[in-house]
């Protein structure tokens, strides 16, 4: 779709509704530099905030129903009665990341439910990597907070909080979501990356050096994470490893993230990669598992949707998550030095470690990747969930004439975070 003003989508509102709107909020994707799945394990990420967004214009209605529209065509509307009663997806639909979000404000405002018109336009490509996703669930939880509350909601709930909101509100929709989109999202300063931190949620402001391009390149594949089990499946056999080294380490903490692992064992990560290598398994069946840490552990870590996963691999995973880690404190010290090679060369190693010991790349991400390394950029890898979607290729300034004639989907430059604008 072309780009469309906010006129166009404030008639189309009124055409559709016969009522004028009441607020609009923005949400833009987000890029991941790197840090790839270890938010779920609570180490720290290095995103940035993306032009392209989700919109919703939205009003409260005398109509007594929950209605949902596209601006895209192909999208069918929705329409529920009060009270409507989702209580989540297993497989969802574009309406469904809206009903995540506006049950996870309702839930926590203990709100009655009121009926409420939305209509939704998005720039951000479906299932590209780029959160399209939790923007959705962000948009829809803010536009039905600031229908319900007065002036400014970031008074009334802070952004941190608001983000560990949404993020929590996710596994409505199935993903075991750890927190790096929605933060990232909500979080973000225009023309700043974000090192983002879990448990406590805070956020730093990382300038990029400012001979560094950041291009993202579509690879013309797709995966709806929340309609397989890849990303569900890559959580779980985390927790196992956590539940491993719990016992390895006689630790009694309840956590089975592997970044309170590694803080309560006082291991280096190079220390915790040389645990890895000596006693965790490659890979074991359900059976093997329950053999070695007990039938209760693993239901500790199994969730509802989790449970027909019969075998694991644990020691590649386990060897991604803590390997990544450690890039992304490498990274942020290459961008405070300025040193834009290191930041290739550590992008380099992480799409490595993605594709081979997380196995979440596919042929088309990596062929991408070398493309671009080929044509002279530093570093290149793919961002997001994985399985499909976008690579993020870092350039210095001086070589982007070298990669004009090759595929991209836009250059992409640090945005703002989520906001609202009440008519």
């Amino acid at each position: 779709m072309n780009d469309v003003t906010d006129e166009q989508l404030h008639e189309q509102f009124v055409k559709t509704y016969g009522i004028e709107p009441e607020i609009r909020v923005t949400c833009p994707g987000r890029v991941n530099l790197i840090g790839e799945h270890i938010d779920y394990h609570d180490y720290g990420v290095f995103p940035m905030a993306i032009d392209a967004s989700t919109v919703i214009l939205a009003a409260r209605n005398s109509t007594n129903n929950l209605i949902f529209s596209n601006f895209d065509p192909k999208y069918s509307s929705w329409e529920s009665p009060i009270p409507c009663p989702w209580q989540g997806s297993s497989s969802p639909k574009w309406n469904d990341y809206l009903l995540c979000g506006w049950k996870g404000i309702l839930d926590f405002e203990k709100s009655e439910q009121f009926g409420i018109s939305f209509l939704l336009y998005g720039t951000i490509p479906p299932s590209s990597g780029l959160s399209s996703s939790s923007s959705l669930v962000c948009a829809s939880a803010l536009a039905t907070l600031s229908l319900i509350v007065q002036g400014d909601p970031f008074q009334h709930i802070s952004r941190e909080n608001f983000a560990h909101l949404c993020a929590k509100s996710e596994p409505l929709i199935g993903t075991l979501s750890g927190g790096m989109d929605q933060a990232a999202e909500v979080l973000a300063s225009e023309g700043t990356a974000l090192r983002i931190d879990f448990n406590p949620l805070r956020s730093k402001n990382i300038e990029l050096p400012e001979n560094a391009v950041f291009v993202v390149v579509h690879s013309n594949t797709e995966l709806n994470k929340g309609a397989t089990s890849h990303y569900n499946e890559r959580v779980i056999e985390g927790r196992i490893v956590a539940q491993i080294l719990k016992r390895e380490f006689s630790l009694s903490t309840p956590s089975f993230r592997l970044k309170d692992i590694q803080a309560l064992s006082g291991k280096s990560f190079e220390e915790i990669l040389k645990t890895v290598e000596e006693v965790i398994p490659e890979e074991l069946t359900k059976n093997q598992v329950i053999e070695l840490i007990g039938n209760d552990k693993l239901e500790e870590c199994l969730t509802e949707n989790t449970r027909k996963f019969t075998n694991f691999k644990l020691r590649s995973r386990a060897r991604h998550v803590f390997s990544e880690a450690h890039r992304v404190e490498l990274f942020e010290s290459a961008c405070e030095s300025k040193d834009i090679k290191q930041m290739g060369v550590l992008m380099n190693a992480s799409h490595r470690s993605c594709a081979i010991d997380y196995e979440c790349s596919c042929e088309e991400l990596d062929a991408i990747c070398e493309l671009y390394t080929k044509h002279g950029a530093l570093g290149a890898r793919l961002t997001g969930a994985g399985w499909g979607g976008c690579a993020v290729v870092l350039m210095a300034a001086d070589d982007v004439a070298n990669i004009e004639k090759l595929p991209s989907l836009f250059v992409s430059k640090p945005g703002q975070g989520i906001r609202v604008h009440r008519f």
